[in-house]
């Protein structure tokens, strides 16, 4: 009975050196999207970065399950074959240098969204300060010649 609820469990073959292979396979097709990802990011291509967002999601995913079922086979994994381990730790480590690239990528987008939102919070004040405003003066006249200046909401006299 506990044969059959562990195996419901894996995630990879029961064999270790197949189970370590679809591993790298995994890792491989991580490393397809982020890579993607962060070229879209390069090319401030909004539309291509966020079309792969699910897909990066479910790529995430299936690392996180192929890792934990790795681990929690650990006494198994030791018999895999050492060049399969020196290739799934080279492949970790690429991998590793990507999501930092990835992640400066995605600072820079950040930086560049937030300047480009108060670029145009300055140019809606801009306009609307230009344009021309009606107030009624202390006569109760329409004075059509004044400008009003837009409030911060901050007063100058405190």
């Amino acid at each position: 009975m506990q044969t059959q609820a562990r195996a419901a469990k894996l995630i990879f073959s029961a064999d270790p050196n197949k189970a370590m292979q679809e591993m790298m396979d995994t890792i491989d097709q991580m490393r397809r999207v982020y890579e993607r990802e962060t070229d879209a990011l390069e090319k401030m291509d909004t539309k291509g970065f966020l079309s792969l967002q699910e897909e990066k999601l479910n790529a995430t995913n299936a690392y996180k399950l192929g890792i934990e079922d790795v681990l929690s086979r650990k006494s198994e994994m030791k018999t895999v074959d050492p060049a399969m381990k020196k290739e799934l730790k080279r492949m970790q480590d690429n991998f590793a240098d990507l999501s930092m690239k990835n992640l400066n990528a995605l600072k820079l987008m950040q930086r560049t969204m937030e300047r480009v939102g108060s670029k145009v919070q300055k140019a809606a004040k801009d306009s609307v300060n230009k344009q021309r405003t009606f107030s009624y003066g202390e006569s109760g006249k329409l004075e059509q010649n004044e400008r009003k200046g837009i409030s911060t909401g901050v007063s100058e006299t405190a």
